[in-house]
């Protein structure tokens, strides 16, 4: 029987729920002890029943039914504060319950960008379904935020306090600067580094430090990575100069159409799904911007209530 065992016994035990083994069990412990069984005076009695009292419900936050008053021996004063000590053992040496942090979970709607101001002054940008996990002890020790789906970051340089957004297993570790970051789903993801010096880690492997212009996508189907030299300025900052895919796979565009603006954009006929493509949306609708797209790869679309088929 490990502590955490023989603590959940004794709880049970005070609050009456203990089994019969169980109560057997402390009361053969509480028996080896040689104790006088000389009653206690009445006053001494009552004194000591109410510090016993606080005692247990301080203990075991067992709330006492109406009081009942009985006899109390020095023996029983023994037992008492015996089992008192073995709940302070017990709860002393219990392993502690890990410390985890509450948190602020920020979301931009399908359909909206969003800009949040962190605690430190860094600014994000949230793309669309896009959104941000800030702990409350952020800028403590260090600057940790969870990322899911696309989003831009200006972080504050601060060389006491590094700044880590993680997305799934990819981790990107930095101390001020400005780079892009995306996750939209669990096999793909990408930074792109618009200025500063971004170290990028994947699962707890580093795969690279990227300075700017430069963008890593990484693929965990193939658990491989690759770089390229990139318009950062334009790819960023999809909010002023709208979205600018490069080289970006048909299925990395309409998750974006479908998020910015908020219209279901489906792809039934899987060959067009990673056909890669180099297009800018600016200040089209969804229909024009999937036209514009039909019209550079050739594939055929349709609209169905409120969705738009490419098949």
């Amino acid at each position: 029987m490990n502590i955490e065992q023989l603590g959940n016994i004794i709880d049970r035990y005070l609050n009456g729920t203990a089994t019969e083994s169980e109560k057997a069990l402390v009361e053969q412990w509480l028996r080896e002890r040689p104790e006088d069984d000389q009653p206690l005076t009445p006053p001494y009695r009552d004194a000591v029943q109410d510090m016993l009292w606080q005692s247990f419900t301080a203990r075991t936050n067992w709330q006492p039914k109406p009081k009942h008053i009985f006899p109390i021996s020095r023996k029983w004063l023994a037992y008492a504060a015996a089992i008192a000590i073995l709940v302070a053992c017990a709860m002393w040496l219990r392993p502690a319950t890990p410390y985890t942090p509450a948190f602020q979970t920020i979301a931009a709607l399908p359909g909206s960008h969003k800009k949040v101001t962190l605690p430190d002054s860094s600014v994000a940008h949230l793309f669309p379904g896009a959104t941000l996990t800030i702990p409350e002890d952020y800028n403590t020790k260090d600057r940790r935020i969870t990322l899911s789906g696309r989003g831009f970051f200006e972080v504050k340089p601060d060389a006491s306090h590094p700044f880590r957004v993680a997305s799934g297993k990819m981790v990107t570790h930095v101390l001020g600067t400005s780079f892009e970051m995306t996750a939209t789903d669990s096999f793909h993801a990408s930074v792109t580094v618009r200025s500063g010096k971004v170290g990028v880690h994947y699962d707890g492997r580093p795969l690279a430090e990227l300075t700017p212009g430069k963008r890593l996508r990484f693929s965990a189907q193939h658990n491989d990575f690759t770089i390229d030299d990139v318009n950062a300025a334009l790819l960023c900052e999809w909010w002023n100069n709208g979205m600018v895919f490069n080289q970006a796979t048909l299925g990395e565009v309409t998750r974006a159409l479908s998020d910015w603006y908020n219209v279901p954009v489906v792809i039934t006929n899987t060959k067009w799904i990673a056909e890669p493509v180099t297009i800018r949306i600016h200040r089209q609708s969804c229909s024009e911007a999937i036209a514009l797209l039909s019209e550079t790869l050739g594939f055929q679309y349709k609209k169905e209530n409120n969705s738009i088929i490419i098949y």
